[in-house]
């Protein structure tokens, strides 16, 4: 007989043996990598040698010194860990000698299935003054490949901290607010009414203090040097020392004694805050409040809008973890929109119908009327009652001609 040709039995066990040897060969290379974590913050690294032609800062082939370190964060379910943030930090040992710093290259990376020390060019970064360090969020899944260059031989100690930044949490705590007051406070016309006026007083402060400058021994100084001055000893101070010193020289040439100062001192500040408030009201009656007394649709519905996105730009910035964010963003407008709807049914509910409870008769249509974007405001009768409003069907349906024509088609 002839040769035998090989089962297929054995070629199915050959290739088994061989798949078998490559998972095993790839577990066991991932079980190579070393790792750090909240339990085993720190970790010494000595990069091992390896082989293969990989592509240095400059474009040449070699051989390099590589090790990969794997950084594990938190389970996500663990919320107490929301404000904080993982600092990775990298420092050569003490016998690296510091003029060879700049040929240790750290690649800091997400991607699991990189080849080591296969990074782009860009994504490499170099040790400077003895270390290199790196933010993360506590929630991630990092890897730091070390690349020594040439005849750099030596250890790294890389090391992960965990820091609770608390000005996150004021960030999410602040968000939800503004969440949940941009539909409230955008229709409020005390608001726009104490807004105005706040700027308008700070704006005719800032008129006096220009225009005083020209009055002023030391003469036209320019905006560099009151910036200055104004980030050096403080806005305050340096605004209470230019009016000071405005009203000293207007009195000295005026001929008036030291006694007089402080009167004309108060005087001028009620002066200045009349002034402002004015210019304040006057805005809000121009721009802002329509004919009705109410606040203008569109101006209503922009700034709700506005307060909406400065809130989700202060919820997203509440922690470095991005689905963890989006989740507080979509969870905080959800709880804002049912706290909104509950509180203006039981509202409604509780003034029987309408919203009369919380402020006078008449606006209540107007407090509950949603905005629309360039919408004007509905018109008013000579009577004093609107056009628009539902009112005038009511009105017309209790009307006696209607009561004869109801009882005539009922016979």
């Amino acid at each position: 007989m002839g040769s035998s040709s090989p089962s297929p039995s054995l070629l199915l066990l050959f290739s088994l043996v061989f798949a078998s040897n490559l998972l095993l060969s790839r577990a066991s290379h991932e079980t190579t990598i070393q790792g750090i974590d909240p339990e085993n913050p720190a970790l010494d690294v000595t990069p091992s040698h390896f082989h293969g032609r990989v592509l240095s800062h400059d474009g040449s082939e070699g051989v390099f010194f590589c090790e990969r370190v794997k950084v594990s964060g938190h389970l996500r379910w663990k919320l107490s860990r929301y404000a904080s943030s993982f600092r990775v930090t990298l420092a050569p040992a003490a016998q690296i000698p510091e003029r060879l710093h700049s040929k240790i290259q750290v690649c800091f990376h997400r991607n699991a299935s990189l080849g080591l020390c296969q990074c782009e060019k860009d994504d490499w970064k170099t040790v400077q003054k003895g270390l290199w360090t790196s933010v993360m969020s506590p929630y991630e899944e990092r890897y730091v490949d070390v690349k020594f260059i040439g005849d750099t031989s030596g250890s790294v100690s890389i090391a992960v901290d965990e820091d609770l930044q608390q000005w996150r949490l004021i960030c999410l705590a602040v968000g939800f607010v503004l969440l949940l007051l941009a539909p409230i406070v955008s229709s409020w016309v005390p608001f726009y009414y104490s807004t105005s006026m706040a700027i308008g007083v700070f704006l005719v402060i800032i008129i006096l203090l220009f225009q005083g400058m020209k009055l002023l021994p030391a003469g036209r100084k320019s905006f560099f040097y009151l910036s200055i001055y104004g980030s050096v000893l403080g806005a305050g101070t340096f605004i209470l020392h230019q009016i000071s010193t405005l009203v000293n020289s207007i009195l000295v040439n005026f001929g008036l004694s030291d006694e007089m100062h402080n009167p004309v001192y108060i005087f001028i500040l009620v002066g200045i805050v009349l002034t402002g408030a004015a210019l304040g009201f006057w805005m809000v009656r121009k721009f802002v409040i329509s004919k009705d007394g109410s606040v203008d649709d569109g101006v209503a519905q922009f700034v709700k809008w506005a307060m909406r996105m400065i809130a989700s730009t202060f919820i997203l910035q509440s922690t470095l973890d991005t689905p963890l964010a989006m989740g507080a963003l979509l969870s905080s407008y959800a709880i804002s929109s049912i706290t909104l709807r509950w509180w203006y049914q039981r509202d409604q509910s509780d003034s029987g119908g309408g919203s009369a409870r919380l402020q006078p008769a008449g606006q209540a249509t107007a407090r509950y009327r949603r905005a629309e974007f360039l919408r004007r405001s509905g018109k008013i009768s000579p009577q004093g009652k609107m056009w628009n409003s539902p009112k005038s069907s009511s009105a017309w349906t209790s009307s006696p001609v209607w009561c004869h024509r109801l009882l005539t088609w009922q016979q």
